[in-house]
C-alpha cells in the first residue's frame, strides 16, 4: 500500500514538467491543485497550435486527470483493519465473548472442565446406530452400493492432454518474452503467466534496439535455439557490429525532403527574448514527431548532486570555462577558448593518416595534458605554441580526454536518450528531430557540437589521405557523445550492447551528414515564436 502511494504521488510529474516547458504551464496550475483539466480550458489552449502538437497536449492532459482521479480514488479508501474480520464472529457468538486462539487457558472455560471429553449434557441425546448394525451383511462381503440418501462421488473431469508450448502462449508476431522450445542444456520446469504487456512496436519490428527488417532470421525463427556459449557466431546472423550497423542502414532511406525552404536563420543570431519564445515551440513540434512513430519521449532529470570541479581546465563544465574566457580575455564565443585551440590545430592536420584513430605516444599526451591544465590560464601563449608543434595523433588523443572529462555529455543528461531514440527515424524525418534537438541543448553545449562536427567532416574531406571515412570517423566519435555507461547497463546482453553501438554510429553519422542544416530555425516555427505572445495576452484576458 505504502509503494503503491508513493507511485501515484509520482504520476504526472513528468507531464506537469512537460506542459511548463512547453509554455502550458496553465494547464498544469489544475492539476498542482488537485483539480482536472476541463475541456475549455484544454481547448482554448490548443487553439493557436497546430493538430499533431494540439494532439501531443491533448494525450498529456488525459493522462493528468486520469491521475487525478486516482488520487481521489484513493484518498478514498479506507485501509482495511486485521480486527474488523473477527468483528462480525464476536458479535453472532452471543454475550460471551470468544476467545481468538484456541490457547489451554481458554479450553478451561469450556463445560467440560478442560478434561477434553464432552459434557454431560450431551451424552442425554440419542446415540445414533452403528453403520454395521443399521446395515447388516449378508452373509459373504458383498459390495456395498450405494443408497439414495448417500451423497454421490465426485466426478473427475476428464483430463486433456497438455497443449504445446507454442499454442499455449500464442505469440502474436514477436514477443520480447518468447520462450524458445529447441533449447539445448536447459530444461523447462514450470512457467507462470505474467499478463499481455508485450514490447513497443515502432514503425517496423525491433528487438533489443536495433530494427530488423521482416526477412530477417530471427523474426522468421521465433524460436531460436538457445545456446550458452556466447562465443559461437551463428551461419545466419553473425554476432558483429559491421552486420548490424549495415543491417540497419539498408533499412533507411535518405530522402532529404528536409530542411524548410527559405531556411537561413541561424540559431546564433536569435536574439534572447525571441530564444525563449522559440523554446516552448521547439519542445512542441519534437514532442509531436516521437508520439507520431511512437518513440519514447521523456527528458531526464539534472542530476541533483553536482560534481564538484576540482580542475583548472579537465573536468571543468563547458559554463565555467566560458565564463572563464569572457572575465580574462572577454571573448564572446560560446564554446571554450581551449577546445577551439586544439580544434583549428587538429583540423590543420586532418590529412595525417588515422586522425582520431590512431592513438598518440602515451608520454607526450600526458605531458601535453598537464600543460594544459597547469598554464592555460597562466600563459596562453606557451600552451598554444606547445599545441602548435604537436603530431596530430598526440592532439587527437588529448581532444577526446578534454571532451570525455566533462562532468556531464556533451549531448546533456536530459537530452542525450532523445538524440540516441532518433536512430528510429529515418531521412528528412530524423534530420528534423535532430535539428530540434540540437537547437534546444545549451549554447555552450551547441558551440561545442558544432566545433566537433566540422573537425569531423573536415577529416572525412581527406579521407584519400588520412584512409578515414564517414563510418570510420563516426564509429570514433560516437562514445564520446554517447557514453556506454549511460546507455549500456551490465546486465545487457552482447547482442543488445552491439545494437547500441550501431544505433550511436547511425545517429551520429547523420549529424555529420547534416552539420550544415542542424543549426537553422525552422521558418514556420520562427513565425509562430512572434506570434506566441499575442496568444499568451488572448489566454491571460480570458
Amino acid at each position: 500500500m505504502k509503494l503503491r502511494r508513493i507511485l501515484i504521488a509520482l504520476q504526472g510529474e513528468f507531464e506537469t514538467e512537460w506542459l511548463q516547458a512547453a509554455g502550458l504551464g496553465s494547464l498544469a496550475a489544475p492539476f498542482q491543485a488537485g483539480l482536472e483539466v476541463t475541456e475549455a480550458q484544454l481547448g482554448e489552449a490548443v487553439r493557436p497550435l497546430p493538430r499533431e502538437q494540439a494532439a501531443a497536449v491533448r494525450r498529456r492532459v488525459r493522462r493528468l486527470n486520469r491521475t487525478v482521479r486516482r488520487r481521489r480514488a484513493a484518498s478514498r479508501a479506507r485501509k482495511p483493519d486485521i480486527r474488523d474480520v473477527f468483528r462480525d464472529l464476536e458479535n453472532s457468538s452471543g454475550s460471551e465473548p470468544r476467545s481468538r486462539s484456541a490457547t489451554p487457558d481458554s479450553l478451561d472455560s469450556l463445560p467440560s472442565g478442560g478434561s477434553g471429553s464432552p459434557p454431560a449434557e450431551w451424552a442425554d441425546g440419542p446415540t445414533p446406530t452403528d453403520f454395521v448394525e443399521r446395515y447388516p451383511g449378508t452373509g459373504a462381503h458383498s459390495p456395498l452400493a450405494r443408497t439414495p440418501s448417500a451423497p454421490a462421488a465426485p466426478r473427475r473431469a476428464p483430463v486433456s492432454p497438455p497443449l504445446p508450448m507454442h499454442e499455449l502462449f500464442k505469440p502474436n508476431d514477436l514477443h520480447w518474452a518468447d520462450i524458445a522450445t529447441n533449447t539445448e542444456g536447459i530444461e523447462l520446469l514450470g512457467y507462470q503467466r505474467y499478463g499481455t504487456v508485450q514490447g513497443p512496436r515502432i514503425g517496423k519490428e525491433r528487438i533489443n534496439g536495433s530494427i530488423l527488417k521482416g526477412n530477417d532470421p530471427f523474426i522468421n525463427n521465433k524460436h531460436a535455439s538457445v545456446s550458452r556459449a556466447k562465443s559461437v557466431v551463428s551461419a545466419q546472423q553473425p554476432l558483429s557490429f559491421e552486420h548490424k550497423f549495415n543491417l540497419d542502414r539498408q533499412m533507411m532511406s535518405h530522402d532529404e525532403d528536409w530542411p524548410e525552404a527559405d531556411s537561413n536563420v541561424d540559431i546564433e543570431s536569435i536574439s534572447e527574448p525571441q530564444l525563449k519564445r522559440l523554446q516552448p515551440l521547439l519542445w512542441l513540434e519534437l514532442t509531436a514527431i516521437f508520439d507520431k512513430y511512437s518513440l519514447p519521449f521523456q527528458k531526464r532529470k539534472p542530476p541533483k548532486k553536482k560534481r564538484k570541479e576540482e580542475g583548472s581546465v579537465f573536468g571543468v563544465s563547458l559554463e565555467t570555462l566560458v565564463r572563464k574566457d569572457m572575465i580574462l580575455w572577454e571573448e564572446t564565443c560560446s564554446a571554450p577558448s581551449v577546445l577551439c585551440c586544439v580544434t583549428r590545430a587538429l583540423r590543420a592536420r586532418a590529412h595525417h593518416e588515422g586522425l582520431l584513430r590512431v592513438s598518440g605516444n602515451k608520454q607526450k599526451v600526458s605531458e601535453l595534458s598537464q600543460l594544459i591544465e597547469r598554464q592555460w590560464y597562466e600563459d596562453r601563449g606557451a600552451v598554444e605554441a606547445a599545441v602548435s608543434l604537436a603530431k596530430g595523433h598526440d592532439l587527437a588523443a588529448v581532444y577526446k580526454r578534454l571532451l570525455r572529462a566533462l562532468p556531464q555529455p556533451l549531448l546533456t543528461q536530459e537530452l542525450m536518450r532523445l538524440f540516441y531514440h532518433t536512430y528510429a527515424l529515418s531521412g528528412s524525418t530524423r534530420g528534423r528531430a535532430l535539428n530540434l534537438l540540437v537547437l534546444l541543448l545549451g549554447p555552450e553545449a551547441r558551440a561545442t557540437l558544432r566545433e566537433l562536427l566540422r573537425l569531423a567532416n573536415d577529416i572525412v574531406a581527406h579521407a584519400h589521405a588520412n584512409k578515414m571515412n564517414e563510418h570510420n570517423v563516426a564509429m570514433i566519435i560516437a562514445p564520446t557523445l554517447f557514453p556506454p555507461s549511460l546507455l549500456i547497463k551490465q546486465s545487457d546482453s552482447l547482442e543488445t550492447q552491439l545494437a547500441t553501438a550501431a544505433n550511436s554510429c547511425h545517429v551520429t553519422e547523420a549529424m555529420m551528414r547534416h552539420s550544415e542544416q542542424l543549426w537553422t530555425v525552422p521558418p514556420s516555427l520562427l513565425a509562430a515564436a512572434q506570434r506566441k505572445p499575442q496568444a499568451h495576452r488572448r489566454l491571460q484576458h480570458t
